[in-house]
């Protein structure tokens, strides 16, 4: 398990799930000093479960990857939800917090403001604040975004005739200096995801889902945000009859609608990469069920796919499969985060390091059932972890957690390296490797990473006594012939590393 915290939030009495951190973008920004900040919307509930709470703010934490501890944190009244831009500071030291916000005379203003790496203390008198409407204007999630000319680009609502709405798009400068501004046609309204390909700088895409086909539509716009081209990603991705023996296979893509961050388009070269939940039914003769994680690779132009690979660890008709995060690397390779349940119906967390072909590099599973005291819901977002001087390191996942009963609410963080390790004052490699179920009853089932090779299981009961060993068909352990209790057991792998883990046989 990589090294995590989960911290109490008991001073926030309630987190509206409605207004998850799922749904945000850029809401988690590591600073030039390794530094990470997150955001929480803090609620108040109204007692009744169908009337939402009334929100009342953000909370700000500030987390050291070094020490694994908060050591900063900020409280933002507002009375609406709050979506801000998080973002360093592209030509000076330091950080922007960039948000839309009601200007105090029945109208909308955009507010940029200027923070230091060393502390959250923002000095509003140094604020820009730019006038948008003088009617009420609402963002949404994945509104903002600073492009590689330093340009900040923004996306906001207003309310149209007979129950419309009118999408805005302007560019502005990091000063405030209105560039440009348009009204995007009402077909391209709730697009999601804006961002700006590598290779044509300038030019920038957006992704919606198609209500009625439930295909993905990809969109290319340029500088001033006309739509150039659109491209659709089918959801079928394998379909066959076998008319012979009356069985039909079909694969298909479930792509995420509204503000569901569990699709994930990225673009590389002349190509896009999408990622998103997969469903498999066969039927007729013989009925089957998986779900899993799908990552295409498809020649943007023709739409070609050039690649395709799944995951699904979790052998079986799995569901509530999530992609948490796809991102690209400064060397070509990917990181895909993926959480999908186990046979128990626990949640459990994954990481894959992908090369261009969709290869599986490595594979670590960095949030196991049972590990926290709570499982990781939606609100998880993940970003490229990086050194002060902007090298990347590895991957952050980070999330808000919370059980049914609104027990144990936090956050909790995970680092990735290159090689596997957590980051941390107390370096820990993050095992490559899974163990289920813990409790067992009669048989343990381990799956590892393939990059790994393994050696040897052995088992040590609470004296230290080694009570059983095994160096063939290391997938299971069978347990049935133990007493009951607690159990240590060590994983020696193909060149010499090992790792312990307590087990319990119920």
């Amino acid at each position: 398990m990589a090294k995590g915290q989960n911290v109490s939030m008991e001073f926030i009495p309630f987190h509206y799930p409605g207004y998850d951190i799922f749904q945000f973008d850029n809401k988690i920004m590591q600073q030039r000093n390794g530094d990470l900040i997150a955001n929480v919307l803090v609620a108040i509930p109204s007692g009744d479960n169908l009337v939402p709470p009334t929100i009342v703010g953000n909370k700000f934490y500030k987390v050291s990857p070094s020490s694994l501890q908060f050591v900063d944190s900020l409280f933002v009244a507002d009375s609406t939800p709050a979506w801000y831009l998080f973002a360093q500071h592209p030509r000076c030291e330091g950080n922007l917090r960039v948000n839309i916000e009601a200007d105090g005379n029945g109208g909308t203003a955009l507010r940029i403001s200027h923070f230091p790496d060393d502390n959250l203390a923002i000095n509003h008198d140094e604020d820009v604040v730019v006038p948008l409407l003088d009617t009420i204007a609402f963002d949404y999630p994945d509104s903002y975004m600073i492009d590689s000319q330093d340009d900040l680009l923004v996306k906001y609502y207003s309310e149209g005739p007979n129950w419309t709405y009118v999408c805005h798009v302007a560019r502005y400068g990091l000063d405030g200096t209105l560039k440009y501004a348009t009204e995007l046609p009402e077909n391209q309204n709730f697009m999601i995801t804006m961002d700006e390909f590598e290779s044509t700088p300038k030019q920038y895409y957006q992704w919606k889902r198609s209500e009625e086909s439930q295909d993905l539509f990809i969109y290319v716009l340029d500088s001033i945000f006309h739509v150039k081209n659109y491209h659709v990603v089918n959801k079928v991705l394998y379909s066959h009859f076998y008319v012979e023996d009356s069985i039909y296979v079909m694969e298909r893509f479930q792509f995420g609608s509204g503000n569901d961050n569990s699709t994930f388009v990225v673009p590389d070269e002349e190509d896009v990469l999408v990622a998103a939940p997969y469903q498999r039914d066969s039927g007729f003769v013989q009925e089957f069920h998986e779900e899993g994680t799908a990552v295409a690779r498809y020649e943007l132009r023709s739409m070609q796919r050039k690649a395709l690979a799944y995951f699904n660890d979790w052998h079986g008709a799995v569901n509530d499969v999530r992609v948490m995060a796809f991102h690209k690397t400064c060397d070509g390779d990917f990181y895909l985060v993926y959480r999908e349940l186990t046979p128990q119906s626990d949640q459990a967390m994954t990481a894959v390091k992908l090369d261009r072909d969709l290869n599986v590099i490595w594979k670590r599973y960095c949030y196991e059932p049972g590990a926290l005291k709570v499982e990781p819901n939606m609100s998880c977002y993940s970003g490229m972890f990086k050194d002060e001087n902007g090298n990347e390191l590895g991957l952050y996942i980070a999330g808000y957690s919370y059980r049914t009963d609104f027990q144990d609410i936090g956050l909790f963080f995970f680092f990735i390296t290159e090689e596997g390790l957590s980051v941390g004052e107390n370096v820990v490699e993050v095992r490559p490797y899974a163990f289920y179920p813990n409790p067992a009853q009669n048989e343990l089932l381990l799956q590892y990473s393939p990059d790994v090779t393994p050696k040897q299981i052995e088992l040590y009961d609470l004296q230290g006594r080694m009570v059983q060993t095994q160096s063939k068909n290391l997938e299971s352990l069978n347990m049935a012939g133990l007493p009951a209790g607690t159990y240590t057991m060590r994983v020696m792998l193909e060149g010499g590393k090992v790792f312990s883990d307590k087990v319990v046989k119920e």
